[in-house]
């Protein structure tokens, strides 16, 4: 029995630890449209998510209330992608060091899968199916910001619900701006204490990521949630009873989900971990994803 709880407490570390690095940097997955919850699903499924569409339901009254026009946008996604880290530690590894658990390693392995989802995704984002690109000549700042926000205004995107999504280098450019950096200017002293800026001209997320963008917009975006749509399922095993555990891992708060398995092979002597995601994505409007150069 006690084995039986010593497993069960270090299957919650590892799920605890593995998702704190997982959510965070699937972060600007939040500038998408998403479809994210722990309900099980299968490779292979269609989810459709709705967006607004670019276009215009308003007429004149001629006698009939019945809508002429599509009000948002149908974005249909399979989920056609599977990503898996797995790690594991030896009979022999264990006897050599008593403080050896798989628990070590599941912040860093939920940060592998994790980068590798979202880069998966950002490839997404290149000059064929996003054509509109703001080209900077210098370092990236306020005037970009606004250069990038206009586009968007010209494009009749609501600012509101829009998000800025950077490097590091364009993030680090941007927060030693003087106009940003300012707290007196800025209304906020996040930027100089933090390292955050909460709000800019009217786009209420901006967002820092480490993930590598596509060539073709190697400085990050400025988006709205109907460019691009991202679903997220847990993928439940047929036979758990194989497992040691199988669970799914998922953040209350976004809805992401990942898959955790682990199993032992007594014939090698080996216990192996496993996180896995599967997911889907789709193009949406063209017009709504601004590529920053």
């Amino acid at each position: 029995m006690a084995q039986s709880i010593n497993a069960d407490l270090n299957n919650n570390v590892i799920a605890q630890q593995a998702l704190e690095q997982f959510t965070k940097i699937l972060a600007p997955l939040n500038a998408f449209s998403t479809s994210f919850n722990d309900e099980a699903g299968n490779r292979g499924d269609k989810i459709t998510i709705l967006n607004l569409a670019n276009t215009s339901s308003v007429s004149d009254f001629s006698g009939s209330y019945s809508s002429s026009g599509d009000t948002f946008g149908r974005s249909q996604i399979t989920l056609d992608n599977h990503k898996v880290v797995a790690w594991h530690l030896t009979d022999t590894e264990r006897s050599q060091s008593s403080s050896l658990e798989l628990t070590r390693f599941a912040y860093q392995k939920g940060g592998e899968l994790a980068t590798a989802v979202i880069e998966d995704i950002f490839s997404a984002i290149n000059s064929t199916d996003y054509g509109t690109a703001l080209t900077k000549t210098g370092t990236f700042g306020i005037d970009e910001v606004a250069n990038a926000r206009k586009l968007a205004v010209d494009a009749n995107l609501p600012i509101d619900d829009t998000s800025l999504v950077l490097s590091p280098t364009s993030f680090s450019t941007l927060i030693q701006d003087s106009v940003v950096g300012s707290a007196l200017n800025y209304g906020s002293s996040d930027a100089v204490r933090e390292g955050k800026v909460p709000s800019l001209m009217g786009i209420p997320n901006v967002i820092e990521t480490n993930a590598t963008l596509d060539a073709s917009s190697v400085d990050g975006f400025l988006a709205h949630p109907s460019g691009l749509a991202v679903a997220m399922r847990y993928l439940e095993p047929l036979d758990s009873k194989e497992y040691i555990s199988a669970k799914k891992i998922s953040d209350p708060k976004t809805g992401l989900v990942m898959g955790y398995r682990e199993f032992y092979d007594p014939t090698a002597g080996k216990l192996t971990a496993i996180l896995e995601c599967v997911y889907g994505y789709a193009v949406g409007r063209p017009e709504a994803i601004i590529r920053l150069k």
